[in-house]
């Protein structure tokens, strides 16, 4: 069962991950830097096996995060001038 909370928790996160950034403009970024939110994730998740997490839900979540970001066409730390 706890793949099956993994698998659902992963599923809905991307997708609510992905309705959040569709309809709202919110950023993390200077003039020379973005910190996408696979970026966050990936923050949390070495945070969480520092911590000892081992919640199928929680890994699949943030897994979703992730996988959510890294699926765009800009996902670069760097800002490109425009």
């Amino acid at each position: 069962m706890d793949f099956a909370w993994y698998s659902l928790s992963l599923v809905l996160t991307f997708a609510a991950v992905r309705w959040v950034t569709e309809n709202f403009k919110f950023h993390l970024r200077t003039k020379k830097v973005w910190v996408h939110h696979w970026i966050l994730a990936l923050g949390g998740m070495v945070t969480l096996f520092g911590l000892g997490v081992d919640e199928p839900w929680v890994w699949g979540a943030i897994t979703g995060v992730a996988l959510e970001g890294l699926r765009r066409d800009q996902w670069s730390i760097v800002r490109k001038a425009k």
